[in-house]
């Protein structure tokens, strides 16, 4: 009895563990250069689960986090080839494929976070997308995480307190244009290389976030926010054009649906995050400073004027301008 009894349970585990081991049907593997303590890192972990549960683990989603499969511009190019499926794609790195994405550099141009969000739900996003899909990749989903605003070791109230200043910033035309019109010199050095930067005062600080001023250690050496506001930050799950092609019609709906989820999903975990961020930096004698952002905007808008001599850039700023309304 004792026998029949063990083989019973033997046969019982085996065919448990042999369930366990069964492979998705589909693998699909999303590559990115963020600590798994990332807001977006977290969000595309909630992701890949949420795959798992709509495809009733018949899809999953690999993620390689912490730059395994190298910088985003190495991903990129494995992306378009079809060796990785999908990655996290930065508004600033994407416009190197398609300039279309200059759109979200643009100073002053979103009034709010609502205001972003129409336009990443809408008609902008799908230029964007056809845009995109010409260099072999789109956008799932888009993610806002706050604005671009002036770390330093000094108040920042208008552009004049900006002259002789190296500001680090994600060099692009229109970053780079924004800043020197504040009075700052833009300062592209490799954001890894920041903190040691300011520490032995090569810059004087740089553009960024909130929480990636925070996540970074940043606001050790630049103790001073000034909360300029000047642009947003956008971040884009992407995946490539062969791996969604090679997808049943069913699988996608699925990866839609679970990308749309992560939306609100990330909203929710940014605001979290956000209001820690802000806690730090209060306990660590940090300091924010509220500014008057008119000065700023009126130092700007000969860059605005440039921009809308050209019919194709004039038109994406007037639909968002119009997704305002």
């Amino acid at each position: 009895m004792f026998k029949t009894i063990m083989i019973a349970a033997c046969f019982g585990i085996t065919a448990l563990a042999a369930q366990s081991a069964v492979a998705a049907e589909t693998t699909l593997t999303l590559a990115h250069n963020l600590s798994k303590d990332h807001v977006l890192a977290k969000t595309f972990a909630q992701f890949a689960s949420d795959v798992d549960e709509l495809s009733n683990s018949k899809m999953e989603i690999k993620i390689y986090p912490s730059g395994q499969m190298g910088e985003t511009n190495a991903v990129m190019a494995m992306m378009q080839q079809g060796a990785i499926d999908m990655t996290k794609g930065f508004y600033a790195e994407l416009q190197a494929y398609d300039p279309s994405y200059f759109i979200f550099s643009v100073p002053y141009l979103f009034e709010n976070d609502e205001h972003l969000a129409k336009v990443l739900e809408g008609e902008v996003a799908e230029k964007i997308n056809e845009a995109s899909r010409k260099k072999g990749f789109f956008n799932l989903a888009g993610y806002p995480s706050g604005t671009r605003n002036f770390a330093t070791n000094k108040p920042i109230h208008t552009p004049a307190d900006l002259e002789g200043m190296k500001i680090r910033t994600f060099s692009t035309p229109t970053t780079n244009r924004t800043l020197e019109l504040m009075g700052a010199s833009p300062a592209p050095i490799p954001f890894g290389e920041t903190y040691t930067a300011v520490q032995q005062g090569v810059i004087d600080g740089m553009a960024n976030n909130v929480t990636t001023w925070v996540s970074s250690r940043q606001f050790e050496v630049a103790t001073i926010f000034s909360e300029s506001k000047h642009s947003v930050v956008v971040d884009f799950l992407t995946i490539s054009n062969k791996s969604w092609d090679r997808l049943t019609s069913e699988e996608q709906e699925i990866l839609q649906q679970a990308a749309e989820q992560s939306i609100s999903y990330e909203k929710e975990l940014y605001q979290q995050d956000l209001k820690k961020a802000r806690e730090t930096v209060l306990a660590a004698g940090g300091e924010f400073i509220q500014i008057d952002t008119a000065p700023f905007k009126a130092a700007v808008q000969p860059l605005i004027d440039e921009l809308m001599v050209d019919p194709e850039k004039a038109e994406l700023i007037e639909i968002v301008r119009a997704a305002a309304k």
